[in-house]
């Protein structure tokens, strides 16, 4: 744009000057009209003011503040609000208030999160700012306050600017009419030349139409003066001088480092170049090429640049093209398996988060995309992460809750005295709690130490017990025998209830007696079951016959004897039954004898021995029956019972 204003400002002085123009002899006025013309088309050789603004900008990481806390982000930001240059730090500030809003969102969504969580309906939550938010919020406002205040001020200077120019154009207007001499008109010429080059910018609406008034009177004063062609000498000559300083001074900028500070002074040589006057003829397509040659030379240099820049940042693309495929094949692994795999990824994770952070930015249109494309991998690894934490924290209050359990389970065993069944017992538990998972580490050393001190005590416990155990043992034995001397000494009464809890105290008793050795137990045993079961034997047999002598003195009080006679019959068949039992037990006796096997005969010996007392306790009822029969006469009913 700027470049098609300088070509139409061109057409416009070279149709006002034809119109100026007089028809004359006089070379020196039709040469100030062209070298006038010449000077403005030099306009177009560098880009305007806006275009140079932008392109002086350095590059700007823009991705800086993106692993900024908000303590960090109010920090840099409250050191920004304090710069007095507000077009320095306006990148910085845009950033920084990005960030801070995306986090801000951040604090608002789990705040809201944790009220609904609270019960809360979401309608009814307000967030409320904490000191943070207020000091960014202060911050952010004295920086808009300075950077209105820089608008208005520079707007107000621009405004300022405008009319001292305006008011110089009146000067330069009345210069033109003035009627002063020669000398007077080209002092004040100069110094109104002067003073033009000395005021700043000018509202933009208004810069077009300054300078196309502004030649316009100049070249009215250069056709009104006709200067004679001494004064016009030495005007060229310090034109020429003029000119040539520049020159040496944009070849200067040939050796600067800095490219956009060279190119910012080369915009100001070129500015410089436009208001300087006409030089000879033959100078001056001599000078331009010089000067042009360099301003072509930086502009080259500047070009490259960009293009390095471009370059440079099309690496960067690729570099962080290639993290993003990194981090995205390290997610589809398998890391959330244990907290170990996570904290191995998240080492990773970061060490790639590190490495970004040492590559430049990529080119602007896919500097966002990339970077929005790595932090969604940063955000999923991260949410996996607090998930898993979440996920391992529960389980822990569930190991906690699991180890508490046998904790107190290990605690009652500990005052138990059944050492076997609570050794079992106790090693099972010691068992199940290697099984149970981690618990935090605050509580794991207390949890343990109280299971160990409850295994310790029962083990303590069952060793002293131990300690001891043969004189026990010992004591036991002597114990078990007062026992079957007890039994032995024991006599059944008449009172047969009596007879029987005494029976079963004796048994109590004998079931209250400590640990013994198996073989002597078994000994001892076997005496003390014989002893008591003779005692109920004896019980049986004499509550059998008292049942049987109460019986038969009903019949015969009766006169029954078809009774007497069934039990009789009864009596028969069960010693009947009895007898061929005993010929089978003792027929397999005789097989085992042949086989000379001791140990198999004991069962028989004591079941024969005890089946032929049972024999003889029925023979005997039933010669008590058959003694009643003969004694009780006999009727016609008896007398046909008896045949049939």
């Amino acid at each position: 744009m700027e470049n098609q204003q300088d070509m139409d400002l061109d057409a416009l002085n070279k149709e006002h000057a034809q119109e100026q123009k007089v028809p004359t002899n006089n070379s020196f006025e039709q040469e100030v009209v062209i070298e006038n013309t010449t000077a403005t088309t030099h306009e177009s050789l560098v880009p305007s003011s806006e275009e140079s603004t932008t392109d002086a900008e350095q590059p700007f990481d823009e991705t800086i503040f993106d692993t900024y806390n908000k303590e960090e982000l109010v920090q840099a930001m409250e050191v920004c609000a304090k710069e007095s240059d507000v077009v320095k730090i306006k990148k910085q500030v845009s950033l920084l208030r990005s960030r801070f809003l995306h986090l801000l969102k951040e604090s608002k969504d789990n705040a809201l999160q944790m009220f609904l969580t609270e019960g809360g309906k979401e309608e009814d939550f307000k967030y409320q700012p904490d000191d943070l938010d207020k000091r960014f919020d202060e911050a952010f406002g004295f920086y808009k306050a300075n950077k209105n205040r820089y608008i208005e001020l520079l707007e107000k200077e621009k405004e300022e600017n405008l009319q001292k120019k305006l008011a110089l154009l009146d000067e330069l207007k009345e210069l033109v009419d003035s009627e002063q001499t020669l000398k007077q008109i080209y002092d004040k010429f100069n110094e109104i030349q002067n003073q033009w080059k000395e005021i700043g910018a000018v509202p933009q609406a208004k810069t077009n139409e300054l300078w196309q008034n502004y030649h316009f009177y100049v070249e009215k004063f250069f056709n009104k003066v006709k200067m004679n062609r001494e004064l016009r000498d030495l005007d060229m000559k310090k034109n020429l001088e003029q000119k040539l300083n520049l020159c040496e001074k944009a070849e200067a900028l040939l050796l600067e480092s800095s490219i956009m500070e060279s190119f910012k002074l080369l915009q100001q040589y070129h500015q410089e170049w436009k208001e300087i006057g006409p030089v000879e003829e033959d100078k001056k397509e001599e000078l331009w090429n010089r000067f042009k040659m360099i301003s072509d030379q930086i502009n080259q240099k500047r070009k490259e640049h960009y293009e390095q820049i471009a370059k440079e940042q099309e690496d960067n693309y690729q570099a962080k093209l290639a993290l993003c495929e990194q981090i995205e094949a390290l997610l589809k692994e398998d890391y959330k398996s244990s907290l170990k795999t996570l904290n191995e990824t998240e080492t990773k994770v970061s060490a790639l988060f590190d490495l970004w952070k040492t590559i430049g930015p990529a080119p602007k249109q896919q500097n966002d995309e990339i970077w929005q494309r790595f932090h969604q991998s940063l955000d999923k690894f991260y949410e996996d992460k607090q998930e898993l934490y979440k996920k391992n924290k529960e389980e822990k209050v569930n190991n906690y809750n699991l180890k508490i359990n046998l904790c107190l389970q290990a605690e009652a065993i500990a005052e138990r005295t059944d050492w076997k069944k609570a050794t079992a017992d106790l090693l099972q538990l010691q068992q199940e709690w290697k099984k149970i998972g981690s618990v935090s580490k605050k509580q794991s050393e207390q949890l343990w130490l109280r299971f160990r001190k409850a295994c310790d005590d029962f083990f303590a416990a069952k060793s002293e017990y131990f300690k001891n155990f043969a004189e026990q043992t010992v004591e036991n034995v002597e114990k078990r025998k007062a026992v079957i001397q007890k039994a032995k000494d024991f006599v059944v009464g008449s009172d047969h209830k009596e007879s029987i809890e005494a029976l079963k105290e004796i048994q109590r008793e004998w079931a209250e007696i400590g640990y013994t050795t198996p073989e002597e137990k078994a000994k001892l045993q076997h005496e003390f079951d014989e002893i008591i079961n003779q005692h109920f034997a004896t019980l049986k047999t004499s509550i059998g016959e008292e049942n049987l002598n109460e019986k038969l003195l009903n019949l015969k009080e009766t006169g029954d004897k078809s009774a007497l006679v069934s039990l009789k019959k009864k009596y028969q068949k069960e010693i009947e039954a009895k007898t061929k039992d005993l010929c089978n037990l003792e027929n397999n006796m005789r097989i085992f004898e042949r086989m000379k096997n001791s140990e198999m005969l004991r069962p028989f010996e004591e079941k024969i021995n005890q089946m032929k007392k049972e024999i003889a306790k029925w023979q005997n009822k039933l010669i008590s029956v058959e003694k009643e029969l003969k004694e009780m006469p006999d009727t016609p009913k008896d007398k046909e019972t008896e045949e049939k």
